[in-house]
């Protein structure tokens, strides 16, 4: 029997599927559908993001600024 490979989510990938889930458009059961992913999963990144989104206001090292980056890369890239 063949293992099945596991899959790896990229950082905006992750952050893309969370804006949505926050923002209402869907809902998170719709999210989990579309993308494949369970719902446990998504709940884990919306938690991340909650838990970090205040290091997004730290402006004084560079990973603050890569994420500040991130988001509004995601943020405004609704294609």
């Amino acid at each position: 029997m063949a293992k099945r490979k596991r899959r790896n989510f990229t950082p905006e990938f992750k952050a893309e599927v969370v804006l949505e889930a926050l923002s209402s458009e869907s809902s998170q059961a719709e999210l989990c559908r579309w993308h494949n992913l369970s719902a446990d999963q998504l709940s884990k990144w919306k938690h991340q993001l909650l838990e970090n989104a205040a290091t997004l206001f730290e402006s004084t090292d560079k990973q603050s600024d890569d994420a500040i980056e991130l988001w509004n890369d995601v943020k405004y890239d609704k294609s």
